[in-house]
């Protein structure tokens, strides 16, 4: 089995590492890994997708990774979306149009915690992200069993237009404006390296944005002094980090 997970913040990458710990011959392939080595030819029996839900639907760069996909036979294919609160069912819907009839979801699971989308709102503090992961551990040690079992279930939904999720990802070009960075950069370079589309580079030792971010809040969350900010209305708001989730495991 191998599981292709994107993350920003450890939520997806702690839902695989679950199921890793329960399955063996488990294999976890973060998905900007997978398209930096040209990854996209699967011939596993069982494939899974965890990734976190943008804008309704799949992360940008987990689009992209699976319309590339060449997958071989018809595996047992599993995706899970990791929300903030609300559905996941667009995503899965997505995800089979983008296999193109080559194959499909064998199963699908949606896992509810708490927005950690720190351009709208304000991020969890560890004590309800704890207990939000704790709300949903019986329903992901159920999904595992099921997907150990190869169990099937359909995805029924027919997909919208997706109005909102194309204007966000097409019309939305310049994701990255107003991302600044202020005196309190170490120059630690963990910015540049959490991000998943190569988006920062290094001038003087500060982070500088190249225009094609793709929304995730990786390189906001992840820098130990809150030194990246969106204008400024990200100053006062905390960052988020999964609590089961070390640093090194995302950069």
């Amino acid at each position: 089995m191998r599981i292709y997970y994107f993350t920003a913040t450890g939520n997806s990458l702690y839902v695989a590492k679950k199921i890793k710990e329960k399955i063996e011959h488990c294999e976890l392939i973060s998905i900007p890994n997978a398209i930096k080595n040209e990854d996209f030819n699967l011939k596993d029996d069982v494939i899974g997708f965890v990734y976190p839900i943008h804008c309704g639907s799949l992360p940008i760069v987990v689009e992209d990774f699976i319309s590339k996909l060449n997958i071989k036979d018809k595996p047992y294919i599993f995706a899970i979306g990791v929300t903030g609160g609300g559905g996941a069912k667009v995503s899965f819907s997505h995800i089979n149009e983008l296999l193109n009839g080559k194959c499909e979801l064998s199963n699908y699971l949606c896992v509810k915690y708490i927005s950690n989308y720190t351009r709208a709102g304000k991020n969890p503090t560890k004590e309800r992200a704890l207990k939000a992961i704790k709300l949903n551990e019986d329903i992901l040690d159920n999904f595992i069993k099921s997907i150990k079992n190869k169990e099937i279930r359909r995805v029924d939904y027919k997909s919208s237009k997706r109005i909102f999720y194309n204007a966000w990802k097409n019309l939305f070009k310049n994701k990255d404006k107003g991302f600044n960075v202020n005196d309190k950069c170490i120059g630690c370079k963990m910015c540049k390296s959490i991000c998943p589309v190569d988006n920062i580079k290094m001038v003087n030792d500060k982070p500088v944005w190249l225009g094609k971010c793709t929304d995730c809040m990786a390189c906001i969350n992840i820098c130990p002094k809150e030194a990246i900010n969106i204008g400024n209305k990200t100053l006062k708001k905390n960052r988020y980090r999964n609590p089961f989730i070390e640093v090194k495991e995302l950069v």
